[in-house]
């Protein structure tokens, strides 16, 4: 009987290449799971990812300021609002007492006391007021008939006014309600039952009559000194949009494009020949446009630079930590000689660029070794990160160079919260035409506010067809 066949063993050779190849594979496999641990570990905190991105388990805020040293509540020599009683009250009710408190005799015709004024502030009772507008015709002598002209903005036997139509679109741009809750407010606001498409209607109205504001707004963007720039996706008709933001303290321009990039900026109309400085976010396609002169958020940075913090090994994270201590030491110095109408002391500012360069520098090299040895996603991320924080050093430090540009880009992102605020409480928006509509008013409502007006007044002169725009 002839015995079983031994398996002949694997050679010393082929042993070593498959422990080669195990440990190649255990690295790309370690490298992996810490880009992706390192993903999940992306917040709002560390990243330009939303807020509501961090879902309910939210990661406990970092602050990166240090205490004030103020208490709560409003600031020392900030004015405050109090209701207070006016002279002139638009009604007078008295209030008689009817006996004595103490004999319980009757008090009519008794000596005056004294009288304590209370005043009660609040609405009267809302309603439509409908006014009839008759147009009489005259027969002249030679039997020619006229008829008298009817008023501007009185195009019909029976329609809506212009304030009702502010108001209507006030709640639809301005507070973001959808169509049918604004139908709905109107209703129990005033008693009355608007359809949707006379909303729809009105919304139309106004945006055709605001464009001629939006093109002085447009016009004002395109020879300011400093803009802010910044774009956030938008769901329009079911797909993703972009919604792109030029602003300045007076003015705001808000437009929606198919596309984020080069296309969408030139649509918007500003930053095509802007030769101002434009502020952003260090996103690649605002560096396209040679003429302006380029200020990246410093803020972006340090959120960058917080997420290596979180990720890196401890060396590379505490050269990190040391650089945003810089970076938040410049701003908190720009911010005191702001706030004390003074220049920032220069000595202090040229410490902490300092510090802050040489940071930067030791954790390029060392990144640097780390990618020259591995190579790894995350690992190649950090150095392209503290590669850009020095390659573009000037327009990172165009704060220090140029008082009139800011630390951070909070200004733009301050300008775009609000419509996308719109999507959270009332959802995407149906159609194109109706995202446009929806950036032409808020853009012309925005600007009207940052200059001192009324945002439902400004509503109701565009609804007048009368829109308010910049004095010349």
């Amino acid at each position: 009987m002839s015995l079983p066949s031994v398996p002949s063993l694997p050679s010393y050779e082929e042993l070593a290449a498959e422990n080669a190849q195990l440990k190649t594979v255990l690295g790309q496999a370690l490298a992996r799971i810490a880009e992706l641990e390192a993903r999940l570990g992306m917040t709002s905190k560390n990243s330009g990812k939303p807020p509501s991105s961090d879902g309910l388990a939210k990661p406990a805020p970092k602050s990166l300021r240090q205490r004030s040293g103020r208490g709560p509540g409003r600031p020392k020599g900030q004015p405050g609002t109090t209701l207070r009683q006016v002279e002139d009250p638009d009604h007078e009710v008295t209030h008689e007492p009817g006996v004595c408190c103490g004999c319980g005799a009757g008090l009519e015709g008794a000596d005056l006391a004294g009288v304590e004024r209370r005043q009660v502030f609040d609405l009267p009772p809302l309603h439509l007021e409908v006014t009839e507008h008759r147009l009489v015709s005259r027969r002249c002598g030679c039997g020619r008939v006229t008829k008298a002209p009817a008023p501007a903005g009185v195009g019909s036997p029976v329609q809506y006014g212009s304030r009702l139509a502010g108001i209507g679109v006030y709640l639809l741009h301005g507070q973001f309600l959808s169509i049918s809750r604004t139908v709905q407010a109107l209703s129990d606001l005033f008693g009355v039952r608007v359809a949707a498409g006379t909303v729809v209607g009105w919304t139309r109205r106004i945006a055709e009559a605001v464009a001629v504001t939006l093109d002085v707004v447009r016009a004002r963007l395109r020879t300011a000194g400093v803009v802010h720039f910044d774009e956030t996706g938008l769901r329009v008709a079911g797909k993703l949009h972009w919604m792109h933001s030029a602003s300045t303290p007076t003015d705001v321009l808000l437009t929606v494009h198919p596309r984020r990039g080069v296309k969408g900026m030139d649509a918007a109309g500003v930053l095509p020949g802007f030769t101002g400085v434009a502020v952003h976010d260090a996103w690649g396609p605002y560096d396209t446009y040679k003429d302006a002169t380029h200020a990246l958020c410093n803020a972006h940075a340090v959120r960058e630079l917080v997420y290596v913090v979180d990720t890196a090994p401890e060396a590379l994270g505490v050269l990190a930590g040391q650089a945003i201590d810089a970076m938040v030491a410049i701003k908190d110095l720009l911010d005191t000689a702001t706030a004390n109408a003074s220049v920032p002391d220069a000595k202090s500012i040229s410490k902490a660029i300092t510090a802050q360069q040489h940071l930067l520098r030791s954790a390029l090299v060392l990144a640097r070794t780390a990618t020259k040895t591995r190579a790894t996603k995350l690992e190649a991320k950090y150095h392209a990160l503290f590669d850009r924080l020095l390659a573009r050093w000037d327009d990172y430090q165009r704060c220090v160079t140029n008082p009139a540009v800011p630390w951070d880009n909070n200004p733009a992102e301050q300008t775009i919260r609000m419509p996308k605020l719109r999507t959270k409480v009332s959802g995407c928006l149906r159609t194109l035409t109706g995202a446009e509509q929806f950036a032409a008013i808020r853009s012309y409502i925005t600007t009207a506010a940052r200059n001192g007006h009324n945002m439902l007044d400004a509503l109701i002169q565009a609804a007048d067809g009368h829109p308010w725009i910049h004095a010349t």
